[in-house]
């Protein structure tokens, strides 16, 4: 009987004990912990819903989503170092709030920042699905993020611009001189105030539950929000002028470490499906989208001014400079604002 020689036993072992790690990686499961401050019932918690059912899906059941809404594991603005420290795995974020992290994702706050028509909301909202998908737009920006630990799984929205409102059909805005002196109640965050200002109005900060009564009120003349979430919460407001104001997207994010320690085929997944989650929460905003204003008009009252052409380009000559302030404040935002620059020219505007 011939000697296997020592070489090729060791070579077999060897193969042997690779192939078990592989059908042990293949047979691990993993539960990720999501945060997120929405409610149930609401396109974010949907959204992180749709994500966990495809994910599992797709894995056959070897990764699920474990989501807590309503900001129940800790507030918003502690959600994204609760991911750093190893506290949850993921969060379904907001740009504004992701901003309080690292400013450059105020740079979404910047107003004008994409094509748009009044008449039209999928022009606004091709604008940015193209910017998102840049190499130098949000895929610059995902690569800032996971420098800072974070991966970018999606950013999809839940609604269009954030408009301008009012409470007194008085009140309406229209031309620029027409915003002077009103008292609007801010998203926040360190851009808004600056467009504010250019148009000589002032910016106050009012809890969301104090809001209705301050409008009532006149505490404030009106507000910057979007028009789904506006209409979900039926705000005492008479009219909303189409001025994309503020822009906003949803960032999915998890945790650089915790995807790194995924095994190579989910890691691949689960960026499919983060792009597909993309896809998605733009046909569910444009089935929303493009009767919101006859809605609106019809359920609560509210009339919607579509401003000229002269109209908008005399509000972009005067917030025009609030790009320049941001990008003094922020320079890591100069590619971004040439792409944004690059797309609006290619757009015609």
């Amino acid at each position: 009987m011939k000697k296997v020689p020592f070489f090729f036993m060791l070579i077999i072992l060897l193969m042997v004990v690779a192939g078990c790690g592989v059908k042990s990686q293949k047979n691990e499961t993993f539960k990720l912990r999501v945060s997120h401050p929405y409610q149930v019932g609401t396109l974010h918690h949907h959204y992180m819903e749709w994500f966990d059912e495809e994910i599992q899906k797709r894995s056959d059941g070897r990764i699920e989503l474990e989501i807590y809404p309503g900001s129940q594991l800790m507030p918003s603005d502690q959600e994204i170092p609760g991911v750093l420290q190893g506290q949850i795995d993921m969060t379904h974020s907001l740009s504004s709030i992701a901003g309080s992290f690292d400013p450059i994702w105020y740079f979404f706050d910047l107003p004008f920042l994409f094509n748009y028509d009044p008449n039209d909301p999928l022009v606004y909202m091709d604008s940015r699905r193209e910017f998102i998908e840049s190499e130098k737009g949000g895929k610059l920006i995902a690569q800032m993020a996971e420098e800072r630990g974070l991966k970018i799984l999606s950013m999809g929205s839940t609604d269009l611009y954030a408009t301008l409102w009012t409470a007194k059909e008085s009140k309406q805005i229209e031309g620029v001189e027409t915003a002077k002196g009103l008292k609007l109640r801010t998203p926040g965050g360190t851009v808004a105030p600056n467009t504010l200002k250019a148009i000589e109005a002032s910016g106050i900060s009012i809890p969301g539950t104090e809001l209705p009564t301050a409008l009532q009120q006149g505490v404030v003349d009106g507000l910057i929000t979007v028009p789904l979430y506006l209409y979900d919460n039926k705000l005492p407001v008479r009219t909303q002028s189409m001025y994309p104001f503020v822009n906003y997207v949803m960032p999915v994010m998890i945790s650089q470490k915790k995807f790194d320690e995924l095994p190579e085929d989910l890691q691949e997944m689960m960026i499919e499906t983060g792009k597909d989650l993309q896809d998605y929460s733009y046909e569910k905003v444009k089935e929303q989208i493009l009767t919101i204003n006859d809605r609106l008009q019809e359920d609560q009252g509210i009339e919607t001014y579509y401003p000229t052409a002269d109209e908008i380009e005399s509000w972009k000559e005067v917030t025009m400079p609030v790009w320049d302030i941001y990008l003094e404040s922020e320079p890591r935002a100069k590619e971004l604002i040439e792409e944004a620059r690059r797309l609006l020219e290619k757009g015609g505007v």
